[in-house]
């Protein structure tokens, strides 16, 4: 069952969140998080729960909570033919449930709520080293329009 997460669910969404954290961190120093962060991480995300553009879809099994995935919608310029960006973050399943159709329903759940809002395209940003994330992508019917870089200052 797909509901939409509530600040009181903090607790359930950061342990989710901190599954794909975990996976991304042998990926790029841009995914890391500092130990002993957790408040940190859990206020970021609690602000993200709050946003009045964003909802974050969660998947619910048996009382248990087994994926999530985080929509927005951001303006771009009305100079563009694509001035409405849907934008998909923040999206796992626990292991036991990958493959199992749970990521195409919060697809579909979190895309049916962004062409309500109004977006006309949606965009993300997956791992380079994620192979398994790439290929659902795609299964959808995204594909690329950049290649995202990034240089460490520090």
């Amino acid at each position: 069952m797909i509901l939409e997460a509530q600040p009181e669910d903090i607790d359930e969404v950061y342990s989710l969140w901190r599954i794909l954290l975990d996976h991304h961190q042998g990926h790029h120093q841009v995914f890391r998080y500092k130990a002993g962060s957790e408040q940190a991480l859990k206020s970021e995300l609690l602000t993200r729960i709050k946003e009045k553009n964003t909802r974050v879809f969660v998947y619910q099994h048996n009382d248990e909570w087994v994926g999530m995935l985080m929509a927005s919608l951001r303006a771009s310029s009305a100079g563009f033919k694509l001035a409405h960006k849907g934008y998909i973050a923040e999206t796992v399943l626990k292991e036991a449930f990958r493959g199992s159709g749970i990521g195409k329903e919060l697809f579909e759940a979190a895309r049916k709520w962004l062409i309500d809002q109004g977006a006309d395209h949606i965009e993300l940003q997956v791992s380079v080293h994620n192979h398994a994330g790439i290929r659902f992508w795609e299964s959808l019917g995204f594909s690329p329009s950049t290649h995202h870089l990034v240089l460490t200052l520090k």
